[in-house]
């Protein structure tokens, strides 16, 4: 999956705060594993009923991608806040 495809799949479309998603500066896109495969600087939301996407530009190449989370994500929530 390249940078591209991992940031369309993961944005959205969830249920998460979004004054809270809108306080984060980026998105890091991570698998269950815990390996980065994506990261985005958020530039907005966009609203579907009761869900949410994150908009943003994708920093591609992001030294973080192909590496292990520095802040591991062990609830069964997709979404986290750091």
């Amino acid at each position: 999956m390249s940078e591209e495809e991992a940031w369309q799949a993961g944005r959205g479309i969830w249920k998460f705060n979004a004054d809270r998603a809108l306080s984060q500066e980026e998105a890091q896109i991570i698998n269950i594993d815990g390996t980065v495969l994506a990261v985005a600087r958020i530039t907005g939301i966009s609203k579907y009923g009761d869900r949410y996407a994150l908009e943003g530009d994708l920093l591609l190449g992001d030294a973080r991608v192909g590496r292990a989370t520095p802040c591991p994500h062990l609830s069964r929530n997709p979404v986290t806040y750091i």
